[in-house]
C-alpha cells in the first residue's frame, strides 16, 4: 500500500498508509492519549483525508474511548459517506455515553434513511441499548429481524437478545431464547442465571448453574450476589467453593461476601475474607475499604471499622473518591447508635464539601430517628428537596419513617403521597405510624388499601400490634387466618405479634399454642410467651420459662430480662428477681438499662426493702428517672411508711421544671398525714409559679 501520510515536519508522525493510520487511531483510544488522538485528526484533515469513511469510523471510535461523545458526534455529522460501521460506531458513542435514547434514535434514523442494512453488529450495540433504555418493543423488533435475516446462529448476538430480554424484566421471554439456543456458551449460562438471580429466584439460579459444564468466575460472582441480594448465607457457601475450586476471589466477589458476613454477625469469616484481600495486595480499593467497613460495623466490631476508615482516609496510596468511606463509616454510626460520632461526621462531609448523596442523606435521616431530633431532620429534609432526591425512592422511606416516629399524620400522609413508588417498606411505615399514634382502625384501613403489595412479616406484625392495642381478639383471629393462608406464619417476628396479640386479649392458652407449634423457636419467640405470662398474672410461669428458656442454650437478650422483671414485679417474685438481674450481666455480660433497674426498685419498693432500693440507686449508672421516684413513692402510700416518701425527696431531688412530681408528691405525704412535708412541696411549687389545675364551675 502507498504510503498516504509523508513525514511530517516536526516528526511526529512517519510515513503511514490507512491500515497503518487507523492502527495509529485506535491505539491512541486504547491508550486514552487524548492530545496525540487529537492532533493526528488535525493533521490527517490537514492532509485532506479526515473525512475519508474508513478513517472516520476508527475517529469516532477513538473519540467514544475518550468519552468525547461529542465530538464523535460532530465526526459523524461532518462524514459525506455513511457506511454500516459508521452507524454502528455512533451507536455505540451514544449507548456508551449513558444516552441509549439517543442510541435508538440513531438506529431508526439508519432505518428510515434505507442506505444501509443492520449488521450483527449494529444489531448488538441496539440491543445493548434497548436494554440500557428498556425498550421491550424495539428489543423485540430486532429479535425478529435477527431471526428474518437467519443470524440466530451468532452466539454473541443472541447473548445480546438473551441479556435485552433480562434487563427489559422479561425473564419468561429470556428463558424461551435460551433454551432455543443452538449452541451456549458461559456467557450464555451467566446471562440467564443473572436473570434469575435478579428476580429473586434462587432455587431457579441454583437449577441452572449446576447444569454449566465449566463454571467460571462469573457464575460463582452472579450466584453470590443473588444470594446476597436476598440476604441468605448460602452466599459464603458459593464463596467457599469458589476458593476451593482454585478461583481467585476479586473486587467483585468481596463486597457481596463481606455484605453477607455483616448481616448475619459472621466476625471469624469477615476477618478471614479481610486476610485474603491483604494476603492478595487488594484492599487499597475504595469500594474493598467501604465494604470492609460495613462489615465491622453490621458485625457490631464498631472500634475495628473505625480504625479500619482512619487508615483509609491517612493511605497515601488510596486514590479515589473518599465518599464512599465516608458512607459506609457514617452508617455505621448510625447502626450502632453512636450518634454523636455520626453527627460530628456529618459536619465533617459537610465541611469538606462532599456532596450529599441518597446514602449520605439516609444514614443521616436514620441518625435523626434514632435521636429522635425531628428539628435536624427537617434540616435535612429542605437539603433532600434542594438536591432533588425527593422523588429518590429509599431516602423518601427513610423520611417517612422519620416522621413517623418523629412528626404527625398529616406529614407522614403527605410524603407517602408524593413517593414516585410505594413498596411494602414504605407502606410499613406509614401503617407504623398510625398505630404508633394510636390511629389503630385507620390502621386496618390503610393495610385494607395495599391491593398488589406485597404483605411481608413487618406489616402483620404493625397489624398485630394494632390488634393488642384494641385488644380486638376478632380481628386478631382474622390477621393469624391471613399469615397462615399467605406463609408468613412461620416468621419470629410475626410469632411473637402473634402471641402479642391473643395475650393482650387475654387469650393466653392460644398464645401458648402458637408458641409450642413454632418450627424455631428463638430469643424472639420465648421473649414473647414470657412477656405474655407476665401480662396475664402468670408470672411463676414467666419463670419457668425464662429458666427453660436458660436450659436450652437459647441466649436471652435485654427485652427477654425486661419481661421476665416485669412478671416478678407482678407476682411480688422478688428472690427471683433479684437471682435474675445478677444472671444479667455476670453470666451474659448485658449491661442493665435504666428501665431494667427501674423495675428491680419497683420489686424490692413494693416488698418494703427500702436499703435494698436505696443500694441499687446509688450503685446504678445512671440518673434516676420519674419512674423511680414514683415507684418509692407510690410503695410509701402502699405501706404507709413515710420512711419511702422522705427518702425519694432527700435522694431523688425533683427537676424545677418538673411541677406534676412535686404535686405527686405532695399528694402522697397528705395520704398519709404528713401536713407539714405536703405544705412545704406546695410552697415550692407556688414560688416556681405553677399554675393551678383547671376548675369548672357551674352555676345554678
Amino acid at each position: 500500500m502507498r504510503n498516504i501520510v509523508s513525514a511530517d515536519p516536526f516528526g511526529f508522525f512517519p510515513p503511514l498508509g490507512l491500515e497503518a493510520i487507523a492502527r495509529a487511531i485506535r491505539l491512541c483510544g486504547r491508550i486514552l492519549a487524548i492530545n496525540r488522538g487529537k492532533s493526528l485528526h488535525s493533521y490527517l484533515v490537514k492532509l485532506g483525508i479526515g473525512l475519508q469513511t474508513y478513517i472516520s469510523n476508527n475517529l469516532i471510535a477513538m473519540y467514544t474511548d475518550f468519552g468525547c461523545y461529542n465530538d464523535a458526534r460532530k465526526k459523524f455529522d461532518e462524514m459525506p459517506e455513511r457506511n454500516v460501521v459508521s452507524w454502528t460506531a455512533l451507536i455505540s458513542a451514544h449507548t456508551r455515553s449513558g444516552n441509549p435514547s439517543k442510541a435508538l434514535a440513531v438506529f431508526t434514523q439508519m432505518l428510515k434513511s434505507n442506505l444501509e442494512e443492520p449488521n450483527r453488529y449494529t444489531f448488538s450495540a441496539a440491543l445493548k441499548a434497548c436494554a440500557l433504555a428498556g425498550d421491550l418493543e424495539l428489543g423485540r423488533w430486532i429479535h425478529e429481524r435477527v431471526l428474518q435475516v437467519q443470524l440466530q446462529c451468532d452466539t454473541v448476538l443472541m447473548n445480546a437478545i438473551l441479556d435485552m430480554y433480562i434487563k427489559c424484566g422479561s425473564l419468561c421471554e429470556a428463558r424461551r431464547v435460551f433454551d432455543g439456543f443452538f449452541m451456549t456458551n458461559t456467557a450464555s449460562w451467566n446471562t440467564i442465571i443473572s436473570g434469575y438471580c435478579g428476580e429473586g429466584n434462587m432455587d431457579g439460579a441454583e437449577y441452572l448453574f449446576d447444569r454449566i459444564s465449566q463454571p467460571d468466575v462469573v457464575s460463582y460472582n452472579t450466584m453470590i450476589a443473588g444470594f446476597a441480594q436476598i440476604e441468605s448465607p448460602k452466599a459464603l457457601d458459593y464463596v467457599s467453593t469458589m476458593h476451593r475450586k482454585g478461583f481467585m476471589l476479586d473486587s467483585f466477589t468481596f463486597p457481596c461476601a463481606l455484605k453477607t458476613c455483616g448481616i448475619f454477625g459472621f466476625e471469624k469469616m469477615g476477618k478471614q475474607i479481610h486476610s485474603y484481600i491483604i494476603r492478595c495486595g487488594l484492599e487499597l480499593n475504595c469500594f474493598t475499604g467501604s465494604s470492609l467497613i460495613d462489615m465491622y460495623a453490621n458485625c457490631g466490631i464498631i472500634n475495628d471499622a473505625m480504625k479500619l476508615y482512619y487508615w483509609y482516609l491517612s493511605c497515601k496510596e488510596l486514590v479515589c473518591e473518599r465518599s464512599a468511606l465516608m458512607n459506609s463509616m457514617l452508617s455505621g454510626y448510625a447502626v450502632n447508635r453512636y450518634d454523636n460520632f455520626a453527627l460530628d461526621l456529618i459536619m465533617e462531609i459537610w465541611s469538606f464539601g462532599v456532596k450529599f448523596d441518597a446514602f449520605t442523606l439516609s444514614s443521616t435521616l436514620k441518625v435523626c430517628i434514632n435521636l429522635e431530633n425531628i428539628r435536624l431532620g427537617h434540616q435535612i429534609h429542605s437539603i433532600i428537596i434542594k438536591d432533588g432526591f425527593d422523588m429518590d425512592y429509599v431516602v423518601g422511606t427513610v423520611l417517612l419513617d422519620l416522621y413517623a416516629r418523629c412528626g404527625n399524620l398529616e406529614d407522614v400522609f403527605r410524603l407517602f403521597d408524593g413517593l414516585a413508588y410505594k413498596d411494602v417498606i414504605a407502606w410499613t411505615g406509614l401503617i407504623a405510624s398510625c398505630v404508633k399514634k394510636g390511629s389503630n382502625h385507620l390502621a386496618f384501613s390503610i393495610f385494607k388499601q395495599m391491593i398488589g403489595v406485597e404483605v411481608d412479616h413487618y406489616v402483620v406484625s404493625n397489624i398485630l400490634k394494632a390488634c393488642s392495642s384494641l385488644a380486638w381478639f376478632q380481628g386478631g383471629v382474622q390477621i393469624h387466618a391471613y399469615t397462615i393462608k399467605n406463609g408468613l406464619n412461620s416468621e419470629s417476628i410475626t410469632i411473637f405479634s402473634l402471641i402479642d396479640m391473643y395475650s393482650k386479649c387475654g387469650h393466653i392458652e392460644d398464645g401458648l399454642k402458637i408458641f409450642e407449634s413454632a418450627p424455631e423457636k428463638d430469643t424472639i419467640c420465648w421473649t414473647g410467651m414470657i412477656v405474655g405470662c407476665g401480662y396475664n398474672g402468670k408470672s411463676k410461669e414467666a419463670v419457668e420459662l425464662f429458666e427453660k428458656m436458660l436450659k436450652y442454650g437459647i441466649r436471652p437478650s435485654e427485652i427477654t430480662f425486661l419481661g421476665v422483671l416485669s412478671a416478678c414485679r407482678n407476682g411480688g417474685l422478688v428472690v427471683e428477681a433479684c437471682e435474675i438481674f445478677k444472671k444479667m450481666g455476670n453470666e451474659y455480660g448485658l449491661r442493665p438499662a435504666l428501665d431494667h433497674y427501674c423495675c428491680m426498685v419497683d420489686i424490692l419498693s413494693r416488698a418494703g426493702k427500702l436499703q435494698e432500693a436505696k443500694k441499687l440507686i446509688s450503685d446504678m449508672p445512671y440518673e434516676p428517672n420519674e419512674n423511680i421516684r414514683n415507684s418509692l413513692i407510690g410503695a410509701s402510700v402502699v405501706s404507709q411508711n413515710s420512711d419511702f416518701g422522705l427518702f425519694s425527696v432527700d435522694f431523688l431531688p425533683i427537676p424545677t421544671q418538673d411541677k406534676g412530681g412535686y404535686i405527686t408528691m405532695s399528694n402522697a405525704f397528705a395520704s398519709m398525714g404528713f401536713w407539714d412535708v405536703s405544705c412545704n412541696l406546695r410552697e415550692i411549687i407556688r414560688k416556681e409559679g405553677a399554675k393551678e389545675a383547671g376548675r369548672s364551675w357551674v352555676t345554678g
